[in-house]
Protein backbone atom coordinates (compact mmCIF):
# COMPACT_ATOMS: atom_id res chain seq x y z
CA UNK A 1 0.00 0.00 0.00
CA UNK A 2 1.56 3.28 -1.08
CA UNK A 3 0.73 6.52 1.06
CA UNK A 4 2.58 9.75 2.18
CA UNK A 5 2.79 10.68 5.99
CA UNK A 6 1.36 13.94 7.34
CA UNK A 7 3.33 15.54 10.75
CA UNK A 8 0.81 16.39 12.89
CA UNK A 9 2.39 19.76 15.67
CA UNK A 10 1.76 16.89 18.45
CA UNK A 11 4.45 14.85 16.50
CA UNK A 12 2.39 12.34 15.58
CA UNK A 13 2.30 10.78 11.95
CA UNK A 14 -0.56 9.98 9.58
CA UNK A 15 -0.88 8.03 6.58
CA UNK A 16 -2.67 9.32 3.61
CA UNK A 17 -3.02 8.60 0.31
CA UNK A 18 -5.39 9.13 -2.53
CA UNK A 19 -8.80 7.71 -1.71
CA UNK A 20 -9.33 4.59 -3.90
CA UNK A 21 -13.09 2.72 -4.73
CA UNK A 22 -12.15 0.15 -2.05
CA UNK A 23 -12.52 2.56 0.36
CA UNK A 24 -16.17 2.99 0.46
CA UNK A 25 -16.96 0.62 3.57
CA UNK A 26 -14.19 2.10 5.61
CA UNK A 27 -15.85 5.41 4.64
CA UNK A 28 -18.93 4.15 5.86
CA UNK A 29 -17.23 3.45 9.25
CA UNK A 30 -15.62 6.46 9.57
CA UNK A 31 -19.08 8.54 9.35
CA UNK A 32 -20.51 5.18 11.87
CA UNK A 33 -17.63 7.19 14.37
CA UNK A 34 -18.59 10.79 13.87
CA UNK A 35 -21.11 12.05 16.50
CA UNK A 36 -24.15 13.22 15.32
CA UNK A 37 -22.58 16.82 15.74
CA UNK A 38 -20.16 16.11 13.19
CA UNK A 39 -22.36 15.09 11.29
CA UNK A 40 -24.98 17.36 10.80
CA UNK A 41 -22.37 20.52 10.36
CA UNK A 42 -20.95 18.22 7.38
CA UNK A 43 -23.82 17.20 5.73
CA UNK A 44 -26.29 19.65 7.16
CA UNK A 45 -28.29 17.65 8.86
CA UNK A 46 -28.74 14.24 10.88
CA UNK A 47 -27.39 11.44 8.63
CA UNK A 48 -27.82 7.94 10.49
CA UNK A 49 -25.48 5.99 7.90
CA UNK A 50 -23.34 6.50 4.94
CA UNK A 51 -25.50 4.83 2.21
CA UNK A 52 -24.06 2.50 -0.06
CA UNK A 53 -24.07 5.05 -3.36
CA UNK A 54 -22.72 7.97 -1.34
CA UNK A 55 -19.55 5.90 -0.27
CA UNK A 56 -18.92 4.87 -3.91
CA UNK A 57 -19.18 8.59 -4.71
CA UNK A 58 -17.20 9.84 -2.09
CA UNK A 59 -14.68 6.70 -2.89
CA UNK A 60 -14.55 7.94 -6.57
CA UNK A 61 -12.20 9.74 -7.94
CA UNK A 62 -10.65 10.20 -11.97
CA UNK A 63 -7.70 12.04 -10.68
CA UNK A 64 -8.45 15.48 -12.57
CA UNK A 65 -11.93 16.55 -11.92
CA UNK A 66 -13.12 14.39 -8.74
CA UNK A 67 -10.01 13.78 -6.25
CA UNK A 68 -9.83 13.20 -2.57
CA UNK A 69 -7.17 12.13 -0.01
CA UNK A 70 -7.63 10.19 2.99
CA UNK A 71 -5.91 10.10 6.25
CA UNK A 72 -5.34 6.41 7.30
CA UNK A 73 -5.34 5.70 11.51
CA UNK A 74 -1.60 5.13 12.36
CA UNK A 75 -2.74 2.27 14.76
CA UNK A 76 -4.74 0.37 12.28
CA UNK A 77 -4.10 1.61 8.08
CA UNK A 78 -7.59 -0.09 7.14
CA UNK A 79 -9.66 2.60 8.66
CA UNK A 80 -9.70 5.80 7.41
CA UNK A 81 -9.69 8.79 9.79
CA UNK A 82 -10.38 12.04 7.98
CA UNK A 83 -11.49 12.91 4.08
CA UNK A 84 -10.68 15.59 1.96
CA UNK A 85 -12.06 15.94 -1.79
CA UNK A 86 -12.93 17.98 -4.37
CA UNK A 87 -15.16 18.08 -7.30
CA UNK A 88 -16.25 20.21 -10.23
CA UNK A 89 -17.71 19.81 -13.93
CA UNK A 90 -14.86 19.23 -16.51
CA UNK A 91 -12.88 22.13 -17.70
CA UNK A 92 -14.72 24.36 -14.42
CA UNK A 93 -12.37 25.96 -12.60
CA UNK A 94 -13.72 26.30 -9.54
CA UNK A 95 -14.40 23.20 -7.56
CA UNK A 96 -16.68 22.07 -4.72
CA UNK A 97 -14.64 21.46 -1.62
CA UNK A 98 -15.44 19.03 1.12
CA UNK A 99 -13.55 17.59 4.31
CA UNK A 100 -14.50 15.01 7.52
CA UNK A 101 -12.25 14.60 9.89
CA UNK A 102 -13.46 11.91 13.24
CA UNK A 103 -13.87 13.87 16.44
CA UNK A 104 -11.30 12.03 17.95
CA UNK A 105 -9.13 13.69 15.57
CA UNK A 106 -10.49 16.99 15.00
CA UNK A 107 -8.07 19.94 16.45
CA UNK A 108 -5.09 18.07 15.20
CA UNK A 109 -4.17 19.40 12.32
CA UNK A 110 -5.60 16.28 10.04
CA UNK A 111 -8.20 18.53 7.79
CA UNK A 112 -5.68 21.46 7.57
CA UNK A 113 -2.59 19.22 6.26
CA UNK A 114 -4.45 17.26 4.24
CA UNK A 115 -6.73 20.12 2.78
CA UNK A 116 -3.31 21.96 1.88
CA UNK A 117 -2.06 18.31 -0.33
CA UNK A 118 -5.61 18.74 -1.69
CA UNK A 119 -4.70 22.11 -2.88
CA UNK A 120 -1.50 21.23 -4.37
CA UNK A 121 -3.18 18.33 -6.43
CA UNK A 122 -5.89 20.97 -7.57
CA UNK A 123 -3.79 23.54 -8.97
CA UNK A 124 -2.00 20.81 -10.62
CA UNK A 125 -5.14 20.11 -12.53
CA UNK A 126 -6.23 23.05 -13.04
CA UNK A 127 -8.66 23.98 -10.61
CA UNK A 128 -8.02 27.98 -9.55
CA UNK A 129 -11.06 28.37 -6.85
CA UNK A 130 -12.54 25.78 -3.90
CA UNK A 131 -15.65 26.82 -2.69
CA UNK A 132 -17.99 25.12 0.08
CA UNK A 133 -20.63 25.40 1.57
CA UNK A 134 -20.29 25.55 5.50
CA UNK A 135 -22.36 26.02 8.25
CA UNK A 136 -21.66 29.47 10.51
CA UNK A 137 -21.46 27.43 13.95
CA UNK A 138 -18.73 25.22 12.27
CA UNK A 139 -16.17 26.88 13.70
CA UNK A 140 -13.03 24.54 12.68
CA UNK A 141 -13.87 24.12 8.74
CA UNK A 142 -13.61 28.00 8.62
CA UNK A 143 -10.45 27.91 10.75
CA UNK A 144 -9.00 25.16 7.95
CA UNK A 145 -10.43 27.37 4.89
CA UNK A 146 -8.98 30.52 6.76
CA UNK A 147 -5.79 29.60 7.49
CA UNK A 148 -4.27 28.27 3.92
CA UNK A 149 -2.77 32.06 3.61
CA UNK A 150 -4.82 32.08 0.29
CA UNK A 151 -7.27 34.95 -0.38
CA UNK A 152 -11.01 33.73 0.89
CA UNK A 153 -14.11 35.60 0.47
CA UNK A 154 -17.02 35.26 2.78
CA UNK A 155 -21.23 35.30 1.75
CA UNK A 156 -23.89 34.16 3.00
CA UNK A 157 -26.25 31.91 1.18
CA UNK A 158 -29.18 29.80 2.29
CA UNK A 159 -28.23 30.15 5.87
CA UNK A 160 -24.70 29.10 5.64
CA UNK A 161 -21.82 30.58 4.34
CA UNK A 162 -20.26 30.28 0.74
CA UNK A 163 -16.58 30.07 1.07
CA UNK A 164 -14.41 30.71 -2.04
CA UNK A 165 -10.92 30.33 -1.51
CA UNK A 166 -8.56 31.62 -4.41
CA UNK A 167 -5.64 28.46 -4.72
CA UNK A 168 -3.36 30.82 -5.81
CA UNK A 169 -2.01 34.20 -3.34
CA UNK A 170 -1.82 35.97 -6.83
CA UNK A 171 -3.34 36.37 -10.07
CA UNK A 172 -1.64 33.94 -12.62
Amino acid sequence: MEYCLLALPSGVEIPFRVVRPEDATALQRLHGRCSERTIYLRFFGPMKELSDEKARYFASTDGVDHFGLVALDPEDLNEIIGVVRYARTPGDERAEYAALVEDRWQGEGVGADLTRRLVDEARDNGVRFFYALVMGENKRMLSVLRHLDLPEQERREDGAKRVEVRLYSEQI
